[in-house]
Parts: structure tokens; sequence; C-alpha cells
């Protein structure tokens, strides 16, 4: 037998930058979550600074017009329930001189929460984060140009999608939370995972030979669970957004009454969450009656998710909607989409091994 060619130093970065890339998705999604429970969305004003910041202000008193205080060119104030920015550099004087100052032109937004402001700034913080893995994933993605190209397209796409979402959470900014915003964020950041979990799978595919019976017609029944997984994804995030206009208009009050006031859109989602729970069931089945320890596995994993996301769906219904219970219930959502995503991974792999068989 001919030993396995010794890994170099750039694959075995890649390796690395593949793990923390996958990991850092799940942050960035925990941390967005995080933001729209705490409607700290605005926290930052502008983008991709806060306030005009790169370190951004941690007292009020940094946001009003002070005397004697030298502004740089962009540097923010909120003056007169107006956010206004400065033109270019200057010393203030005694008195707010508006010819110094230009009113943002993007939004009227002009509040500050140094509690919010420091959410958004680690949520950008830990999506800038995100992007130095990518980018470090894409260079050192090239030592598998000659045998495994496929991982360099996967990590130009892992690239391209992280900028996308970069530049929506701009107009976002830009436009004080556009309707829709959270839907394309979650979708993306769904595919973001999948491609990441792509280039895991091909990665490690070597290290695993073995041939194993695939039960007819799983692959259909989790292209359908992965589908209307992602229905109910969509689902769930216009019900949020639905949510979000309902604590607005309630001041973020009597959250408990939240539920009461919403459409019948999340009659539908609540009702579609047990039609999954079925195609779940019966995937669950498959993988078990398989006999391949990681499908098993798998079939364990994907279970446990499952009753965990339909007990923080029914405390979200029942419970008086708490903001804890928010943020798991779309965490958790990622969590049931990456390891359904991993099951069709796994039986492509099982697939192609026993063609080659």
């Amino acid at each position: 037998m001919h030993a396995m060619p010794k890994e170099t130093l750039s694959k075995r970065l890649f390796r690395t930058f593949a793990y923390l890339t996958f990991c850092s998705t799940f942050l960035v999604i925990l941390a967005g979550s995080i933001v729209r429970t705490t409607q700290s969305g605005m926290g930052c004003p502008d983008w991709p600074r806060c306030f005009g910041y790169y370190i951004p202000p941690t007292n009020p008193n940094q946001v009003v017009f002070n005397s004697g205080v030298y502004y740089k060119k962009g540097m923010m104030i909120i003056h007169s329930d107006t956010l206004w920015r400065a033109r270019e550099p200057f010393k203030s004087i005694a008195q707010f001189d508006r010819s110094n100052w230009e009113k943002y032109p993007k939004h009227n937004y002009a509040k500050f929460d140094a509690y919010q402001t420091w959410i958004e700034y680690i949520n950008r913080l830990l999506g800038a984060i995100l992007g130095i893995f990518v980018l470090g994933l894409l260079l050192t993605s090239f030592a598998y140009w000659n045998r495994k190209r496929i991982l360099v397209f996967l990590s130009l796409g892992l690239l391209f999608l992280t900028g996308f979402q970069a530049w929506l959470g701009k107009l976002v900014v830009d436009g004080n939370l556009i309707p829709g915003s959270i839907t394309i964020h979650m979708l993306a950041a769904l595919l973001l995972l999948a491609l990441n979990l792509a280039i895991l799978f091909i990665m490690t595919s070597e290290a695993r030979r073995s041939t194993q019976i695939i039960p007819k017609g799983i692959f259909l029944l989790v292209t359908v669970v992965l589908a209307f997984t992602l229905i109910q994804v969509i689902l769930g995030t216009q019900v949020r957004e639905e949510i979000d206009g309902i604590a607005k208009a309630a001041n973020f009050e009597n959250r408990s009454s939240w539920v009461e006031q919403l459409t019948g859109l999340f009659l539908i989602h609540r009702s579609f969450s047990w039609l999954l729970i079925g195609l779940n069931g019966l995937l669950i089945f498959k993988l078990v009656k398989s006999g391949s320890k990681r499908l098993k596995w798998f079939a364990g994993l994907t279970g446990t998710i499952l009753i965990i996301e339909f007990c923080v769906g029914t405390i979200l219904s029942l419970g008086g909607m708490p903001a804890v219970a928010q943020t798991f219930h779309l965490v958790f959502a990622s969590f049931l989409f990456s390891a359904q995503v991993s099951i069709l991974l796994e039986l492509s792999l099982l697939k192609s091994r026993n063609v080659a068989a």
C-alpha cells in the first residue's frame, strides 16, 4: 500500500479556516438574532462606522454637541432630535454652527443607546471576522487547484455571499431596517452554511472509503424535507417581521399580548411545523434503519434539534414571546437546516462510493 501524501501547510490552513468559517457563521446568525430581539438594528446609524467612529461611543455626551471639541469629518451628533454629520474637520465654538454640519441624508433616525450601539457593533465585528476567515479560506483553497478545484469555487462562492451579506447590512441601515431584510439575510446565511458544509465534506471525503446500502427513496425524502424547512424558515421570518411591527407599536411592552395580534400567517407557520415533524420523523426512521453509523448519528442529531426547536416554538407561542426564546428559535432552525444538508451530503458521498465500488 502507498502511504497517503503528507498534508501541506496550505491544506492544514484551509482545513482550519473551513472550521473557523463554519463556527463564525453560526455566531453571526446568533448575533444578528440578538440585534433584532433587542431592537439594536439602528444602534449604529451609519455604515461601516458607528456615529462616525471606528470604535463606537459609550457615553451619550459623545454624541451631543459640545464646545471646544475637535470633530473629524464624518463624525456624528444628535442635536434637536436630528442626526448631524460634520462636513469637514473643525473645532467647535460655544454655539452650534449649522454651517459645519449637514443633516444625515440617508434616514432620520436620531437616537443613542450605548447598550444597543455595542450590540450592533459586536454583530458587525463578528461579520468582519467571518469575512477575514472566508478570505483566508479562499487564498488557501488554491492548494487544491489541481486535485479538487471545486473547493476553490465553493470558497469563492462563500466570499461572494459574505460580501453580499455585508452589502445588504449597509442597505438595511441606510434604509432604517427595510422590510423583508430578515428573510433575505437568513436565506443567505443558510446558503453560507450549506456551501461551508459542502467544503467540509469534500475535504474529508478521502478519509471515509466505506460503502453502504442507501435506503430506497431517501434522496427524494431528504430533498423534500430540506425544501419544506426553507419554506418554514421563510414563513418564520415573515412572522418575525410582523412581531417587530407589533412590538414597535406597543413600545416593546406587554410581550404576552403580541401573539394574539398576529395574522393568519402565524397559524400557517405553526401548523406547518407539524408537517415538518412528520417528515423529519420519517427521515430519521429511514436513517436508523440504514445500518450506517454516521447516518444513525445524523438521525440522532436531527431528532434532538427537532425536539428542542419544537419546545422553543411552544414557549414562544404559549409563554408570552420571551426574547431569549426568539433567539434560540432562529439559531436552532439553522442547526436543523445544517443537519439536513449534512445528511444529503453524506448520502451523496455514499452513493459516489457505491458507484466507484
